[in-house]
């Protein structure tokens, strides 16, 4: 991060212009990008508080929910935040999609590599906590059984920490804090922390929106680590801009995944073409011949079965 030596030159009380106590200037201390999402997070705020005087006046208090807060984000990234480039309009609609054809059953969880604000994260919390609110009413599904207290069912992943903070602080403001939980650091250092968390076979979806050009190595190391439960759901965003070729290259030719790459509009863009690629994880074996699978019964050549000696334990 590069400073301007002008605007940090301190005054004779040693403080630097603009600085108050308690309140640091968001000119020279954060850059471009943090002062414009500071602006939303203002707009978040000035919302909520206009909600509560709405609620003060003797009518009913409107309830702040995350359908609210997705909506707010919207109507700011069309009017003051166009420069905000979150996965809506028609994206939404396939990450919804995707979602729904995915429900979360028990060890089963959900990891977005890449928070940004949070948005995406608000909105598959948002469809987990549907899901659950429709198992209580029908019965299918009970409190203690849940799995929501202690054990968070979506994992989002930041290496910015000030992202990180902003996208918690959403998800805080939209009441999933107890689905959602946002991880700070890089993606491959924080992918062997899900098997601590979770253990093997425990991830049904994965939404990647991080750097395109690690979509291939992020994949890759899930696949080492056996983390993706078959029929597991990828769907990976901004695939031709800024672009993630190998990505696109692996998941098309490898026979463990059916692909479908979806050409849609950017967000708020319609003359600015993106891709969504959605994939299926069939499994570590698919499209190995039958004839070619290990038999379970059979040890790897090299391993075989060894017998020792029952230890005398008098």
């Amino acid at each position: 991060m590069s400073y301007d030596d002008e605007e940090y030159e301190d005054d004779q009380s040693g403080q630097a212009p603009g600085l108050s106590f308690g309140q640091l200037a968001l000119s020279g201390v954060l850059s471009s990008g943090y002062r414009k999402l500071g602006m939303l997070i203002e707009h978040l705020e000035t919302r909520t508080y206009e909600m509560q005087i709405m609620g003060s006046t003797g009518g009913p208090r409107p309830r702040i929910t995350a359908d609210w807060v997705l909506k707010e984000i919207d109507k700011f990234a069309q009017g003051l935040g166009k420069w905000l480039k979150v996965a809506g309009d028609d994206k939404a609609e396939i990450l919804k999609h995707s979602i729904g054809s995915r429900p979360l059953t028990e060890h089963k969880t959900m990891v977005e590599f890449g928070s940004f604000v949070g948005y995406t994260a608000t909105r598959m919390g948002r469809a987990v906590e549907l899901c659950y609110e429709k198992g209580y009413a029908d019965g299918s599904i009970l409190f203690e059984d849940s799995r929501l207290q202690g054990a968070n069912r979506i994992t989002s992943m930041e290496i910015d920490p000030v992202h990180a903070c902003i996208a918690r602080h959403v998800l805080d403001m939209s009441r999933l804090s107890h689905i959602v939980e946002v991880w700070i650091g890089q993606v491959k250092d924080l992918i062997p922390r899900l098997i601590e968390e979770h253990g093997e076979m425990s991830l049904n979806m994965v939404f990647m929106d991080q750097r395109g050009t690690t979509f291939h190595d992020d994949l890759s190391q899930l696949e080492e680590l056996s983390l993706m439960f078959p029929n597991c759901r990828i769907v990976a965003d901004n695939c031709v801009k800024p672009g993630s070729p190998v990505y696109c290259w692996h998941t098309t030719v490898s026979e463990r995944y059916k692909t479908t790459n979806y050409s849609l509009n950017e967000f708020l863009e319609s003359t600015i073409e993106d891709w969504q690629v959605v994939c299926d994880y069939l499994g570590p074996l698919a499209g190995v011949p039958a004839a070619g699978r290990p038999s379970p019964w059979e040890a790897p050549r090299g391993e075989e079965w060894r017998s020792y000696p029952i230890r005398d334990l008098r």
